[in-house]
C-alpha cells in the first residue's frame, strides 16, 4: 500500500485519493488528513481518530474555524509547491 495514498467512501463508492499533507493542531488537538480525489482536482479533509489498536477512522470536519485553518495550510502548501517547481525550473534553465 502507498502510504501517500488512502481509499475512501465517497457517494456510495470507493474513490482513491492522493494525501498532499497531515497536521497536527494543538489547538483543536485533532489530526487533519488534507487529500486531493485522484480522479479530479477536488480537494477535501478529514479529521483522523486514532483507536487504541493504531487504527483509525475519520470524522468530518465540523467548525468554520476548522475549515479556515486547512485552508490558510493548503494555501501555504501549494504556494511552497510553486516556489519549489519555479527553483527547480530555475536551475534546470541554468544547467542548459
Amino acid at each position: 500500500m502507498d502510504e501517500n495514498k488512502l481509499t475512501i467512501i465517497y457517494d456510495g463508492e470507493e474513490v482513491m485519493c492522493d494525501i498532499l499533507f497531515t497536521h497536527y493542531s494543538e489547538e483543536t488537538m485533532k489530526n487533519y488528513v488534507v487529500f486531493q480525489f485522484s480522479d479530479r482536482d477536488e480537494i477535501s479533509a478529514a479529521v483522523f481518530v486514532e483507536t487504541e489498536n493504531g487504527e483509525g477512522y475519520f470524522e468530518d470536519v465540523q467548525t468554520d474555524e476548522e475549515w479556515e485553518m486547512l485552508d490558510e495550510l493548503l494555501e501555504n502548501f501549494i504556494g511552497d509547491s510553486q516556489e519549489s517547481d519555479d527553483a527547480d525550473d530555475d536551475e534546470d534553465a541554468e544547467e542548459a
